[in-house]
């Protein structure tokens, strides 16, 4: 009796346990290192070569796929600082594909600025983060 106990209890447990166990399906993660499903990506990051002082700057990003013909999907940040200090501009969108550009707030201050745009791509994409930058100049009118 005590065999046929302990045989029921183990029958009934057995498939309880690997449902437990199991997870959801596998995905390789592709920040932390380069795994053989990730697609590296390519940053490129534009801006104007000067702008007058006054005005607003329109700076640019595009994201590519290295080695292949995927489009990446992800967060670009963009970051617009004064090299000499004082004016710093940041802000994060969206990217799809294409081209996207923002507009700083009116730059007042003469001298050489600093564009770093930076890609992120959701965790759970293949695709693997890139920055890349740029600079311009205000100049006065």
């Amino acid at each position: 009796m005590k065999k046929l106990f302990s045989a029921l209890f183990a029958a009934v447990l057995m498939p309880a346990g690997l449902v437990i166990v199991t997870g959801g399906t596998a995905s390789a993660d592709c920040s932390p290192t380069q795994y053989v499903g990730c697609v590296a990506t390519k940053t490129r990051a534009s801006a104007p070569a000067v702008v007058v002082k006054g005005a607003k700057a329109t700076v640019c990003a595009t994201v590519k796929a290295k080695a292949s013909n995927a489009t990446p999907s992800g967060r670009i940040t963009f970051k617009v600082a004064r090299n000499a200090g004082g004016a710093f501009f940041k802000k994060t969108v969206s990217y799809s594909g294409g081209e996207v550009c923002v507009k700083t707030f009116r730059l007042n201050k003469r001298g050489g600025y600093s564009v770093d745009a930076n890609f992120k791509a959701p965790d759970t994409s293949i695709f693997l983060n890139s920055a890349d930058g740029t600079g311009f100049d205000v100049v006065r009118p």
